[in-house]
């Protein structure tokens, strides 16, 4: 039990003096002046250190602008979609209304040709109801051409409208291939560090943005 005893009393004496160097040892090191070569390389580390956190900043912006640009060529391409979509089907319904008007057209001819049936035989032998039947296909001819001539303004119509949209289906393709390359060029800027690539990238990107813009105000 004594033995024990010393032995630990040795390991704490022998534990103090070396806790005693590294003091020393730190406060020499506190008091010694720096090595202008060992002072150089930490402000060299320093630097590269910052170098590197601007990049990582860099790059986060750089990654938060792809997926800004994504999400824009996103909604461009749904609406590039919906113009050639309605455009589509106004170009239909203007087939189908100038179908309409053709057929009033025809009706109206006929009308026509039974009038004038009727005028030659109250030529040849007046009769009242010739002239009645004459004045009846004037009133009905009249009201035909009157629909026949709306539904062609309808025609005019929708062709005007579907020719809208198929511009502004233009326009937004215009402006989702400027945003997809601006994708394609921060991507590439990202691969190879080099910002002015990005600067582009984001300069087509909000081309794109504008183009976009002007083609909703159409």
């Amino acid at each position: 039990m004594i033995y024990f005893h010393k032995k630990e009393f040795k390991r704490m004496i022998s534990n103090s003096f070396f806790l005693s160097l590294s003091i020393i040892s730190i406060d020499l090191k506190r008091d010694m002046p720096e090595n202008p070569i060992e002072e150089k390389a930490n402000e060299i580390i320093e630097e590269r250190l910052e170098e590197e956190r601007k990049k990582e900043k860099w790059l986060f912006h750089v990654s938060f602008s792809i997926i800004l640009m994504a999400v824009l060529g996103t909604i461009v391409a749904a609406d590039s979609e919906n113009s050639v979509t309605e455009a589509i089907i106004l170009r239909n319904e203007a087939i189908l209304l100038q179908d309409k008007a053709t057929d009033m057209w025809n009706f109206f001819q006929a009308k026509s040709m039974r009038e004038a049936g009727y005028r030659i035989a109250n030529i040849l032998n007046p009769r009242p109801e010739f002239e009645q039947e004459i004045e009846r296909y004037k009133k009905e001819k009249k009201e035909i051409e009157q629909k026949a001539k709306l539904l062609e303004e309808q025609v005019t119509e929708r062709i005007k409208e579907s020719d809208r949209h198929y511009h502004k289906h233009h326009i937004f393709r215009m402006a989702g291939i400027l945003v997809q390359v601006g994708i394609a060029l921060s991507s590439v800027s990202a691969l190879m560090k080099k910002k002015p690539v990005w600067y582009l990238a984001v300069s087509l990107a909000m081309g794109g943005l504008i183009v976009f813009s002007a083609a909703l105000l159409q």
